[in-house]
């Protein structure tokens, strides 16, 4: 009985069973578990009172209407080095985008060499026969000089059926946005610097000018002393008071001087230029501090931030790691061409030569099979910078909250103190008038009036100090709340996703 001939369909069935095998044993690859920590979706805040909308704009200090520190700004986001850093960064993540892309093209590589060679053989040996009989032989046929070249070139293209790479390129994106937002972060932290020194600079500037009056009034004072001493009107000790009186106001002057001046040594050090660059800067009168808030900052705060928004993407940078950590378990599928063509003369002079040309295409697959642990140790860590992103993303937040929160209560304080303060300095005012009237009416002397005159200087100085605590306030609160940046394309957080993906 003749054989009965197999199906011819069984012969192709092998790749099949191939594919088949090699995906059941990618279905080995760990399940993607939840991250250790729950992302925040909202800040923790409540109880804010509403006011005025869509504040802060993004170049929040041009609302000053100051013409030096929009300069001064400009030139700080010209030549600051931490800013220089933040972009240099930022452009190396953006190259790494665009090298993890070039891995999802097909590549070509050349291959073209050329050899000259020499030989010279020489054979000795023993014919062989009965005992004692055996002949030794040497055959020298000579040297020879020979040439090769060779010339091919070899074609990959990685198919990527899993997305394993497109996964790392998503990775890398979110790299690069996370390294923007860093960027931007920086870039507020430098503009609230400078606006905050510039007007600390300023408020010094107020602050000298009337602590120069208090000298000034000092001074007067201690000349009636003075005169009054040595006509024996008044105890010499008095005078030894007024001298003492007189150098702490000029003290005071000093000290504010020194201020001012580390303030324009800090504008130039944020700009980096030195202090001569950076321009003349006249003294301006304070600007009046907003004590208005914005709306509700839970519903904003998230996309406000940029270092929250920086740590969003490092969350998402981290959740696409791990789907490419899994997919190594799945095979690698990628078509390869090769072509080459080789040419030899084996001994030059001889007229002989030996060429050789082949091609060939096709797929390759590759499976992991035993890796010792090592993918199981790669989702593993892909897992544990998840479980670290997310910290650091819940860490920002309640950082926020609170850097908001700290924000809003000093405004408030400020604020009720300065009802206080305006009213302290109106009462002293209205006893510098009175003494101005009996001073007028010969009831007083003239060191009543100095006396009454540095209070309310005193009382000046005390309303700029507020000023200025008020208005640095209102600049940290602007800077908690991102300085003007906003994000409206975030990527989702990942709790639920992840969840999801332990059905694969």
């Amino acid at each position: 009985m003749a054989p009965i001939p197999l199906p011819r369909r069984r012969a192709g069935a092998r790749p099949v069973a191939v594919l088949v095998a090699a995906l059941c044993l990618s279905a080995c690859a760990p399940a993607v578990r939840p991250p250790a920590f729950t992302p925040r979706e909202e800040v923790p805040l409540a109880g804010l009172p509403t006011g005025q909308a869509g504040w802060p704009e993004a170049a929040w200090w041009k609302r000053y209407g100051d013409a030096q520190l929009n300069r001064v700004v400009d030139m700080a986001m010209r030549g600051s080095p931490n800013l220089e850093q933040a972009e240099a960064r930022y452009r190396a993540a953006q190259r790494a985008v665009d090298s993890q892309k070039a891995e999802l093209n097909p590549q070509v590589r050349g291959l073209l060499s050329g050899t000259h060679g020499y030989s010279d053989v020489t054979l000795q040996g023993e014919v062989p026969g009965g005992v004692g009989t055996a002949q030794r032989i040497q055959l020298s046929p000579g040297h020879s000089w020979s040439n090769s070249g060779a010339a091919g070139a070899l074609a990959t293209w990685d198919l990527d059926l899993w997305g394993k790479q497109k996964d790392a390129v998503s990775a890398a994106v979110g790299q690069a946005r996370a390294a923007e937002a860093e960027r931007a972060s920086a870039a507020t932290s430098l503009q609230y610097n400078v606006v905050n020194t510039y007007f600390d600079w300023q408020a010094q500037q107020a602050r000298l000018a009337v602590a120069r009056h208090v000298v000034h009034s000092a001074d007067d004072y201690r000349s009636l002393v003075e005169l009054r001493v040595k006509h024996g009107l008044d105890d010499p000790t008095n005078l030894d008071q007024a001298d003492a009186q007189l150098a702490q106001q000029r003290g005071n002057v000093a000290q504010l001087e020194g201020a001012a001046q580390l303030d324009l040594v800090q504008l130039a050090a944020l700009a980096g230029v030195s202090p001569a660059d950076l321009g003349p800067l006249n003294p301006v009168p304070l600007p009046t501090p907003d004590v208005q808030l914005p709306p509700d900052a839970r519903l904003g705060l998230l996309a406000r931030r940029p270092d929250i928004a920086a740590a969003r993407w490092q969350i998402e940078a981290s959740s696409k790691n791990i789907d490419q950590a899994r997919k190594a378990y799945y095979p690698d599928v990628s078509l390869t061409g090769l072509g080459a063509f080789l040419r030899t003369y084996p001994d030059l002079g001889s007229g002989t030569r030996t060429d050789l040309a082949l091609a060939s295409v096709g797929p390759s697959i590759q499976l992991p099979i035993f890796s010792g642990g090592r993918l199981l140790a790669q989702v593993e860590s892909a897992q544990a910078q998840l479980d670290t992103a997310v910290a650091q993303y819940d860490g920002a937040v309640v950082q926020a909250a609170g850097d908001v929160a700290q924000g809003v209560a000093t405004l408030q304080m400020l604020d009720a103190r300065r009802t206080q303060q305006d009213r302290q300095y109106d009462a002293t005012v209205a006893q510098q008038q009175k003494a101005g009237d009996r001073r007028s009416k010969g009831l007083i002397d003239d060191r009543d009036w100095l006396r009454a005159d540095m209070q309310v200087d005193q009382q000046r100085d005390a309303r700029l100090q507020l000023t200025s605590q008020l208005l640095s306030a209102n600049l940290s609160l602007i800077h908690a709340l991102g300085g003007g940046y906003h994000a409206d394309d975030l990527p989702a957080l990942p709790a639920t996703a992840a969840a999801k993906e332990t059905t694969r």
